[in-house]
């Protein structure tokens, strides 16, 4: 009985050694404050989420101490505070800002922070889009400091897309711009687009001569420059119909290369005005080629074409192959004309009597005669065959004059 009592006391005494070995470690302060097993920091209002719940409680409790333990982020991740020690730290080029932390970054990670830019004064961009602090305006941003003597200073000016993304900027819709378009549109700044390589381009350097519109480039009325005046026979240089209007389909058909279009229109401002027809730019082509019925609507009076009751050519010897200048000798007047009869001989392929027997109607002023006009027996099947008139007679000259 004495012996178990005595190991009693024993470990009492063992047991309250202990209590103050572990009160002279830790402090009175500490064991007052010391969390019991399985706490929940939840009740303390600062929850352990993300890359918190992996850290030792003596990262934020210095010294043991668990009151007054600050709940913000900035006091312990701003460099120099007692709280912050080799914790993260905001760095020295940090976008300035008086907003908490928690008001961009997580708990999990600083980087992939998403700015919250509420609160953001206007027109006050630039004071972090430097390209230092955040990310700044591209090498290939449009000079945008003086455009046509129009100081823009704010990236607000024209981004107005909100926060989330950049694009899309409106230009022209914000700032007037009426000149010095090529500050810009000379393919150096996309997506302000610089002039296409064509030869209507060559030498222009202010676009606003013919683009009258900055929200549509189609809105154009050219303006010719002296080097492309009427006379000059550059049209054909632009007017190819690639991009400057051509020769339509129905125009008629003219030697490229030698008949420029200034040759016959002689307005810039249309086309179908101040336009007559120089024939002297096409007389290495047929008159048929023009002249056949398909080209009248060209022009002031169109490409007129063979009447109905013309002289067939295909009664003269080998007159399917003459063509309008075999007898129309104007090209000013259809009615300075001279008969070629194409060596027909008469009879045959070159009968006379198609043309000159009476009753006949075709456009001319030749005699016409019955082949009965001279009674003779047995009639004649031609004038040519009658034996009065040439070539077969001996009365008139061939192909001119019946007497």
């Amino acid at each position: 009985m004495k012996q178990a009592i005595s190991r009693a006391r024993v470990m009492a005494l063992l047991f309250s050694w202990a209590g103050v070995i572990v009160f002279a470690c830790v402090g009175p302060q500490a064991l007052a404050q010391s969390p019991p097993r399985n706490f929940d920091h939840l009740t303390t209002g600062f929850p352990l989420v993300g890359i918190h719940t992996a850290q030792r409680c003596e990262s934020c409790h210095i010294d043991g101490v668990f009151k007054g333990t600050p709940k913000d982020c900035a006091s312990c991740h701003t460099s120099g505070l007692r709280h912050a020690r080799s914790n993260t730290v905001k760095p020295p080029r940090h976008i300035p800002t008086q907003m908490n932390c928690d008001s961009c970054h997580n708990t999990q990670t600083f980087t992939g922070a998403r700015f919250n830019h509420s609160g953001v004064v206007a027109g006050t961009c630039a004071t972090c889009h430097n390209g230092i602090t955040a990310p700044g305006r591209p090498a290939n941003h449009i000079p945008y400091q003086t455009v046509a003597g129009v100081a823009i200073t704010n990236c607000d000016t024209c981004h107005k897309g909100g926060f989330a993304a950049w694009t899309p900027a409106r230009f022209h819709s914000n700032v007037p711009v009426s000149t010095q378009c090529a500050s810009c549109h000379n393919g150096s700044y996309p997506p302000a687009v610089g002039k296409p390589n064509t030869p209507w381009h060559v030498g222009v350097t202010a676009c606003e001569l013919c683009h009258r519109s900055s929200s549509n480039w189609l809105a154009v009325q050219f303006t010719h420059s002296p080097a492309n005046a009427v006379g000059t026979g550059t049209c054909d240089t632009c007017h190819t119909g690639t991009g400057a209007r051509g020769k339509p389909a129905t125009h008629i058909p003219v030697t490229t290369g030698l008949a420029r279009c200034d040759a016959c229109h002689r307005s810039q401002a249309s086309f179908a005005t101040a336009v007559a027809m120089n024939h002297s730019v096409v007389t290495t082509s047929a008159c048929k080629s023009c002249h056949n019925g398909n080209y009248t609507t060209q022009g002031v009076t169109g490409a007129l074409a063979k009447p109905a009751n013309h002289i067939p050519e295909s009664q003269l010897l080998n007159g399917a192959g003459m063509d309008c200048n075999a007898c129309h000798a104007s090209t000013a007047n259809w009615a300075g004309v001279r008969m070629n009869h194409g060596a027909s001989l008469g009879g045959g392929a070159g009968w006379c009597k198609s043309c000159h027997a009476t009753g006949s109607n075709y456009l001319g002023n030749m005699e016409r005669q019955a082949l009965t006009h001279k009674t003779k027996t047995p009639p004649a099947i031609d004038c040519s065959e009658s034996g009065c008139h040439r070539p077969v007679g001996n009365v008139g000259a061939a192909f001119r004059n019946w007497k």
